[in-house]
């Protein structure tokens, strides 16, 4: 106030014919008294109020500007500036800065009235931009793209949003109405339900009655109305709660709950459930179809492969291979069947050198890889020790403990016994106490029926040198000659018998 006391004294003392005074105020350039409201008022026609003009240092350093001291910067930022509690502040000029708002926190709402916020410039101001109806709905577009319109130019981009993307609500809260209704693509929230929607439908498939709470579909024309599901791809239809579908033209069952679907084409009813691959269904609980026409209809069943069907009984594991069209099925609960028609290899080591093999083709019988190549440390045995081990075991009939006795009886060693005959080879251990090997088995039933064999041959020479001491034939048969052929046909069936075994 000092500096435009000072300006008017001394304008008052240039111009003294032009300025008048009155208590409290200054008129300057036209006769009369000044605004009662004014302490200075000029009047010109052709000139303006020029007020001190001066370089950004200079301005920086005048000690205590007061409140509403103002200057024009000569460099750097251009432009008047005034000080306000100690700093200085720029005035914009509108047509450098590109708007009239300033740097400013709003102290009342901002009514667009109708109107819209709209990029462009001044001369070609653009006609589509952000829109706030009366119940604060924001929009991006003024009307639906019309047919046959491909790029309206309105859309949203967010870029580099570091603090993320947050749409909170609270689920039912708001319209059980969806956004949108009906046909069309679409991304979409709908608060009551908790549910999203990205993609395209046809019909009425993300209308309220299909709308699940907490659901989630993305792609075409799939439609999730069960409670936590989510379903992505083509066609999927998921009525099932917990469920999930992925691919084309599968179903979750209204009543089921649980089930993972993937593929093509495939269904699943019941609880907690997996199917999976092309034309494979689940029709119980805790089951499992995958591959080609699988079928586990019933509960705690396993079907794989192709043409695999549990056959409506329970606790099943069916797995079949490629070829034909017929299916495989199971014939009993908790029963395991399998067709490979190209034979079936099991290995116990990294190497596939131990292990058992099923022929392909009509092979009824394991086979043991018994290639001499693949073994090592061969030592022979003494069938004889064999055979006396053999007479030395208890060997009988019996039954497993729980089984029936009149239907489940068996013939055969003890492992404790068989263990402490053979179990030891002089290299290291053959087996243990509790099992018995069929390798071993047959490893032992043959060295003692090569025992057996050349004890045959040896009496067979003795009995035919003894032959050759005899009288002629017309002479009676010798008591030791009887009794020898009565041994060697002791020891012949004895043979029979092991190698029938």
């Amino acid at each position: 106030m000092k500096y435009l006391y000072l300006l008017a004294a001394g304008l008052l003392a240039a111009t003294p014919a032009l300025a008048q005074t009155t208590s409290g105020g200054v008129r300057i350039g036209a006769p009369g008294a000044p605004d009662a409201a004014a302490a200075l008022d000029i009047s010109a026609t052709g000139k303006g109020l020029l007020i001190p003009r001066m370089d950004s240092a200079t301005r920086a350093g005048i000690a205590a500007p007061p409140d509403g001291l103002m200057v024009f910067q000569t460099d750097g930022r251009q432009g008047f500036w005034y000080c306000v509690g100690g700093a200085w502040l720029y005035i914009p000029d509108k047509t450098r800065s590109g708007d009239n708002l300033g740097n400013h926190t709003a102290t009342r709402n901002l009514n667009l009235a109708g109107n819209r916020l709209v990029g462009g410039t001044p001369a070609a101001p653009g006609a589509v931009g952000l829109r706030v109806d009366g119940n604060g709905l924001v929009r991006l577009a003024t009307a639906p793209r019309p047919f046959g319109v491909y790029d309206n130019a309105a859309g949203l981009y967010l870029t580099d949003v570091d603090a993320g993307f947050l749409v909170r609500t609270s689920i039912g809260y708001g319209s059980t109405t969806p956004p949108a209704s009906g046909q069309g693509d679409r991304l979409m929230w709908t608060p009551y339900y908790g549910s999203f929607r990205a993609g395209g439908v046809d019909g009425t498939q993300w209308d309220a009655a299909n709308m699940g709470f907490y659901s989630a579909a993305f792609g075409y024309n799939n439609l999730v109305a069960g409670l936590y599901s989510l379903a992505a791809g083509y066609n999927n239809n998921v009525r099932g709660s917990y469920a999930t579908c992925l691919g084309r033209d599968n179903a979750v069952d209204q009543l089921s709950s649980g089930a993972l679907v993937i593929g093509r084409n495939c269904r699943a009813k019941g609880n907690y459930n997996l199917a999976g691959g092309l034309n494979s269904k689940v029709q119980g609980n805790y089951s499992v179809a995958l591959g080609e026409r699988c079928t586990a209809n019933a509960a705690n069943a396993i079907a794989l492969g192709r043409f695999a069907s549990a056959n409506g009984r329970s606790g099943t594991f069916v797995i079949a291979d490629a070829t034909g069209n017929d299916s495989l099925r199971a014939s009993a609960n908790n029963q395991f069947s399998a067709r490979y028609v190209g034979g079936y290899r099991l290995f116990t080591n990294a190497a596939m050198t131990v292990g058992v093999s099923l022929a392909a083709n009509g092979g009824n019988a394991w086979q043991v890889i018994s290639d001499s190549t693949k073994k090592e440390r061969r030592r022979l045995a003494d069938g004889n020790q064999f055979l006396a081990r053999i007479d030395g075991m208890r060997l009988g009939s019996w039954n497993y403990k729980g089984q029936d006795a009149r239907t489940m009886r068996h013939y055969g060693p003890m492992a404790q016994d068989f263990y402490a005959a053979f179990g030891h080879d002089g290299v290291g251990t053959i087996g243990n106490d509790t099992t018995i090997n069929q390798s071993d088995f047959d490893g032992v039933n043959l060295i003692a029926i090569q025992a057996l064999y050349r004890r045959v041959l040896a009496l067979e020479a003795e009995n035919a040198a003894l032959r050759r001491q005899q009288p002629a034939p017309a002479a009676p048969a010798s008591a030791t000659t009887a009794a020898l052929e009565e041994r060697l046909r002791r020891l012949e069936a004895l043979v029979g018998g092991q190698a029938q075994r």
